[in-house]
């Protein structure tokens, strides 16, 4: 009797999570735990594609720089009608001449192309946010995986030891004869699947650090990230309009899509400038080694080459016809491909913002959804199960029940602890989509 007593439903339950608590302890779970906000924190710091599309904001900055200026001048030197059987370039040629040539793009031209640069710097810009608020969500959602793994290794863990516990007692009454062997076969077997499910697991746990280190930039064998204990789900504060009012307005998907077209109208006057004639100006330093043939300072006129050297100089201006007949049609065709890019993106930009908003609802009704499912296991659902589970221990050990049915009260019970803890996890990841979706971060509201 006094055996018994020690081995009452309640004092099972109470060793068991003493015993977990003790695991979880020793395995250095709560002192070593990450909060998510330093691992985002590390992500925004080390992630390598973050990396990649910062620089690519960069270089998009330097071709605006680049493109805003003149075209290089043309240097030219020459050395004309030269007797093929004379080496002497320079006293033998008919003349020497050295020219520079520069052209100017007229109307702005130069601006308008920087300024289709600066408008990709702005599309690089929501290239980066984007990936930056997908990386916070990834990481959110990747880290509260893992943290629900945790919690499910600790329930079964905590399943085991209820169970061990349930064979120390059903020793003792087997010894009386009042449990058969088959009674200890079932509840070992239990343990047995109960332990298949620990190492799945753990597997698992190791698959979802492998990408979280992939997230953080860390070396990807390194096995130092563990989820916190446990949190507190906030309630969310933000109306369903105001959060799609952000939407429309802070979403970076949203804006890259209104930036493209700000390019694609930047480039449709870029187009158009090209319309406005280039010049070109040519200024040309001649020397006549051997005079002039036709005419010379020497007297007489020396028509045979042997005259003084003489120097002159020439200049000369030209201009494009980019409106002539057969090239303006380029430019006309260039803007109407743009014009129809323009109607396309905008009409992109509609169906994601529809698609978005519909996400965003159905999000927060998976949130809403998750909250008043964690009150109510935690409230009504898993105490229940206890006492049932309880009372079905107490039954088993009083002959009024057979073990399978104890078994499958732990089965039950294990399985509202699981629910209990996805829908904690479902409420950070909700909160996370719909952080990815409109933006920013939830609590800064």
């Amino acid at each position: 009797m006094n055996i018994n007593s020690r081995n009452t439903p309640s004092n099972f339950v109470n060793r068991s999570v003493f015993s977990v608590l003790l695991l979880l302890t020793l395995f250095g779970i709560k002192i070593n735990a990450q909060s998510v906000e330093s691992l985002i924190t590390e992500a925004l710091n080390n992630n390598p594609r973050l990396k990649s599309l910062q620089y690519r904001i960069i270089s998009s900055e330097k071709r605006a720089e680049s493109v805003n200026t003149l075209p290089a001048p043309n240097l030219s030197v020459e050395f004309s009608q030269v007797p093929i059987s004379s080496v002497d370039i320079f006293s033998q040629s008919i003349s020497n001449n050295i020219g520079i040539s520069q052209m100017f793009p007229l109307g702005g031209k130069l601006n308008a192309m920087a300024e289709v640069e600066r408008k990709n710097t702005a599309v690089e810009d929501n290239n980066y946010e984007i990936y930056e608020i997908n990386l916070i969500a990834q990481v959110k959602m990747s880290y509260y995986t893992l943290w629900l793994t945790d919690r499910k290794i600790e329930v079964q863990n905590k399943n085991i030891e209820l169970i061990k516990s349930l064979i120390k007692s059903a020793e003792v009454s087997y010894y009386t004869n009042k449990v058969n062997q088959a009674d200890l076969l079932t509840l070992q077997s239990e343990i047995a699947s109960n332990e298949t499910q620990l190492l799945i697991l753990g597997k698992q746990r190791e698959a979802q650090i492998y990408n979280l280190n992939k997230l953080l930039g860390r070396d990807l064998n390194s096995k130092e990230v563990i989820a916190i204990n446990d949190f507190t789900v906030h309630q969310l504060s933000s109306s369903q309009t105001y959060l799609e009012e952000l939407l429309r307005n802070s979403s970076p998907s949203l804006k890259k899509m209104s930036s493209m077209i700000e390019m694609n109208k930047a480039m449709i006057d870029a187009n158009n400038r090209e319309l406005i004639p280039d010049l070109m100006l040519q200024g040309m330093l001649m020397r006549m080694p051997r005079g002039m043939l036709l005419t010379s300072k020497t007297d007489p006129m020396m028509i045979n080459g042997q005259g003084k050297s003489e120097i002159m100089y020439g200049l000369m201006a030209s201009i494009t016809l980019p409106f002539a007949p057969w090239s303006i049609d380029k430019y006309k065709s260039k803007e109407e491909e743009l014009y129809a890019g323009i109607s396309s993106i905008e009409f992109e930009k509609s169906d994601m913002q529809r698609e978005m908003t519909a996400k965003l609802q159905e999000t927060l009704v998976k949130y809403d959804t998750a909250v008043e499912l964690i009150k109510l296991y935690n409230e009504k659902v898993i105490p229940l199960y206890l006492n049932a589970a309880e009372s079905q221990v107490s039954a088993y050990q009083n002959n009024k029940t057979v073990v399978t049915v104890v078994i499958d009260s732990y089965r039950m019970l294990l399985m509202q602890q699981m629910n209990y803890y996805m829908s904690k996890a479902d409420t950070q990841m909700a909160l996370a989509e719909i952080e990815m979706m409109v933006g920013t971060t939830l609590n800064k509201f």
